[in-house]
């Protein structure tokens, strides 16, 4: 399997999705929203209508896709996609949890409208939150690294934040402009 299309797969608990506000997202941006997610599950737990939750979270360049197993853990009932050009944040660093790996959607609604969902999983460690965290940004940076490179996206005279270390002389020749 080549590099580019290399995944992360990871077994969590999905604890939902909760639409939030604003377009700007800075560390802690993700903070109630999980909060309120992690009340939720503890909540319908507690009232015994909670189920399993157990998924297979699989992140790679273009799309993560969230495998809903069944009450076993093996078999794929339903799969949510994810296009990693429409994540806006992700993070790791959850002080109510910091096992919870959670990321910033932008979901385009049927009137071409949107709004940005704010899911969140919990993993078996916090560990294993920051190694999917890291593979985002892998993601991100491959998913990023070949739309330019086949002109879906043009680089502008901003510095490049998805520098790799593997630039080529043209990533380093500064804009004339």
């Amino acid at each position: 399997m080549d590099d580019l299309h290399r995944e992360s797969r990871s077994l969590v608990t999905y604890l939902g999705k909760v639409t939030i506000s604003g377009t700007q997202f800075l560390s802690g941006c993700t903070e109630s929203a999980v909060v309120g997610l992690v009340e939720r599950r503890a909540l319908a737990q507690q009232q015994g209508v909670c189920t399993t939750g157990n998924s297979l979270l699989e992140i790679r360049p273009f799309q993560v896709r969230l495998h809903h197993l069944d009450d076993h853990s093996e078999a794929s009932v339903t799969m949510d996609t994810y296009q990693v050009a429409r994540i806006a944040y992700c993070t790791a660093d959850h002080s109510v949890r910091p096992n919870v790996f959670a990321w910033i959607y932008r979901e385009i609604n049927d009137d071409l409208s949107f709004q940005m969902d704010c899911h969140a999983v919990e993993c078996e460690s916090k560990l294993e939150a920051k190694k999917l965290a890291h593979s985002m940004m892998e993601a991100f940076r491959k998913t990023f690294h070949s739309m330019r490179s086949d002109g879906r996206i043009h680089k502008s005279g901003s510095s490049d934040d998805f520098a790799e270390d593997s630039s080529t002389p043209d990533d380093l020749t500064p804009d004339d402009g």
